[in-house]
């Protein structure tokens, strides 16, 4: 309002003076602006001067620059951003002139106090006579104001006695603009040139999670064409080459179920296994099934390797159950390699409480500490692995935290069926930390760098694939006929087809039918059966074998029943229980229970001995002795037979008599299941 005031005002006075001059020439010309320039202002400076260099010319009334009006209204000096400054004038005739200046405000510049970081350094060894190491490849340098600066690094290596062995320092500077520096320093391990024969490189192959997967499958390898890249790494560099598993390895294929794990065992002997450490699916069918292989004492197959648990315990005791090691030495040339297995911490919780039972494991940590030291000290190792058959990042960071004697060279996980490569960072060189899926889809090698000393100095790694490597892409003979042993026996159950699916199913609809199908055969009010009991699908026209089955249902899980209270239930059902978000009910609808009556209630062996369901806590519990596989394999049998094809839809068969019993002999041992 000010502004408008001002200019009636001024143009009143100067339509006056128009007025008493009729006889002057009209001017109609306004005057014009110069030095309108932007200003720059950072906060907490001086104010500015709006009218330093700022001018208006008229050709009549010559210079009006006293007379500027400047219009600061939207502009905030404390207040980052940019502002427009409005600057307006008139001339004596009445003619005006407005523009508009820009003011940017900024805050004050930050100090930069932050040296860069420098990354990719690693310690060298240098054999005398060698030429000089590269220390620049594979190290940068970035700054968060300047960006990458990595040619800016200065290499100091003055401190270093390339003819001299010992252990020198080897220095990394570099500086961002604002002065800040950052030094890195390494090490450099002089040592005189090698023996030939020392063992330079170790190259570990690795397999986890077969869970019996030893035919060859589409993404799954088998045991005969991974044996082939292992047997011959081994022709070509016996001193080099081990070769380990990583536990559940036994359990949840027809070809190894069907003979208690004695076919992948057989296979894994003729390859030549390192060692073999133990998973939670070990204890599937009780671990003295799997101890008694490692029996030297047997009269049956005995495995030529050792079985790994060093957590692993009688239940109130440090006693390790009979045929379980802590770790095994093996000797590679004039290198000693101490592999030690562990149990991840609380897998008890992924095995069926029965099986469990007088077992338990403990933190894997202190007694990788222990042995590592042990190894080490007492028993001249130079190269110590760590198995875990888990994934703990805490597991993994602990074991990579362990320093001197007990330090780690490198660890195997296991258990979650991932695919991965990964580091622990540390002083000196980075723990590496592998697994390799599942199922045999992958075959993982680590192979780690040796020096004369017997250190590891770098390593490299990766999970290898069918397509990675040749040798991956054909079986190898002898582990091939060691199979076909196997296959010969029960070649119906892989190959005769049972029925055909007329409808594809997935794991969730095969557990659900399966609720329904355990509830019909025990006459139950009600059917559980957890969604990580079944493992593969159903396709639409699949011709399903026995062996099919034993994809679906892997684990040999058996009915039981119980008479559970109705208030029981229904906490179970309503979602306390730890099983019952993944597991599928059939029978009774929770407004139909009633809290004080008691209800037949069925389930597999898993679910029913978890401790926090209230199944083993029943009435009268019952273990049926049938295996959920069975069962199916009764009711696909029976609607192929009278509706040419199983679907869930047809009508529920059973057999009123259905058993299996299968016994084998095959070079002197008997497979009873």
């Amino acid at each position: 309002m000010k502004r408008i005031l001002f200019m009636f005002a001024v143009l009143s006075l100067s339509l006056g003076l128009i007025a008493c001059e009729q006889t002057e020439p009209l001017d109609t010309t306004p005057p014009v602006f110069s030095g309108l320039s932007d200003i720059h202002y950072v906060i907490g400076d001086a104010v500015p001067d709006y009218r330093l260099g700022v001018t208006a010319l008229d050709d009549v009334d010559g210079d009006l620059s006293r007379w500027i009006e400047i219009f600061l209204d939207d502009v905030s000096l404390t207040t980052p951003g940019t502002y427009q400054i409005t600057y307006w004038v008139i001339d004596d005739s009445g003619n005006s002139t407005e523009a508009q200046r820009t003011i940017i405000v900024t805050g004050a510049p930050v100090l930069d106090t932050t040296p860069p970081e420098v990354g990719g350094t690693k310690n060298h060894t240098y054999f005398i006579g060698d030429p000089l190491p590269d220390y620049v490849t594979g190290v940068y340098a970035y700054d968060a104001v300047d960006g990458t600066i990595t040619d800016e690094i200065d290499v100091d290596d003055s401190l270093v006695q390339y003819d001299t062995e010992g252990t020198y320092n080897l220095i990394y500077r570099v500086s961002d603009s604002s002065g800040n520096e950052k030094v890195v320093t390494v090490l450099v391990t002089v040592v005189a040139a090698p023996d030939p024969s020392q063992i330079a490189e170790l190259n570990i192959f690795y397999i986890n999670d077969t869970h019996g997967a030893i035919l060859y499958s589409g993404n799954q390898m088998g045991l005969s064409k991974i044996g082939n890249l292992v047997i011959s790494e081994r022709s070509i560099k016996p001193e080099n080459t081990l070769f380990i598993a990583g536990g559940d390895i036994l359990q949840g294929t027809l070809i190894s179920n069907y003979f208690s794990g004695a076919s992948t065992i057989d296979a894994l002997n003729t390859i030549g296994l390192d060692a073999f450490v133990l998973g939670n699916h070990e204890f599937d069918w009780g671990l003295e099934t799997v101890t008694e292989y490692f029996n030297p004492n047997s009269e049956d197959l005995k495995a030529q390797f050792p079985l790994l648990g060093a957590n692993v315990f009688l239940e109130g005791t440090t006693t390790r159950p009979e045929h379980i090691d802590a770790y095994t030495i093996v000797q590679k040339g004039n290198l000693k390699v101490g592999i030690i297995g562990v149990m991840g911490y609380g897998l008890e919780s992924s095995i069926a409480q029965s099986r469990i039972e007088g077992y338990y494991f403990a933190d894997p940590l202190p007694w990788i500490e222990l042995y590592a030291t042990e190894l080490r000290r007492d028993h001249g190792v130079d190269v110590v692995i760590a198995v875990t058959h888990g994934a703990s990042d805490y597991t993994n960071q602990g074991i990579a935290a362990l320093t001197g004697d007990a330090r780690v060279d490198a660890t195997f996980n296991g258990h979650t069926h991932q695919t991965y490569i990964r580091f622990e960072s540390r002083p000196g060189v980075d723990m590496p930390v592998m697994q390799s899926g599942a199922n045999g889809q992958a075959l993982g090698k680590l192979t780690l760098k040796i020096n004369p000393l017997k250190a590891v100095y770098d390593y490299s790694a990766i999970n290898l694939i069918e397509s990675s490597d040749l040798r991956l892409q054909s079986e190898n003979s002898a582990v091939k006929s060691v199979i076909d042993e196997y296959v010969d026996i029960v070649e119906p159950l892989l190959n005769t087809v049972i029925a055909t699916s007329s409808a594809s199913y997935d794991r969730y609809v095969l557990t659900e039918y399966m609720a329904k199908l355990i509830r019909v055969k025990t006459d139950a009010d009600a059917a559980f059966h957890n969604y990580g009991g079944t493992r593969a699908d159903i396709l639409l026209g699949q011709q399903i074998t026995v062996a099919t089955l034993y994809q679906i249902f892997p684990f040999d899980n058996k009915i039981k029943t119980a008479e559970i209270l109705g208030s029981s239930l229904k906490t179970f059902i309503s979602g306390t229980g730890s099983q019952n978000a993944t597991s599928y009910r059939d029978g009774l609808s929770y407004a139909t229970i009633i809290d004080h009556e008691y209800y037949l209630v069925a389930t597999n062996d898993y679910v029913f001995d978890q401790l926090s369901n209230p199944f083993i806590f029943g009435n009268n519990i019952l273990d049926t002795g049938i295996l959920i596989r069975d069962l199916l394999e009764q009711v696909m049998k029976n609607q192929s037979s009278t509706y040419g094809s199983f679907s869930i839809t047809h009508p529920i068969l059973l057999s009123q008599n259905f058993s299996k019993q299968y016994l084998f002999i095959i070079e002197d041992r008997r497979y009873k299941i």
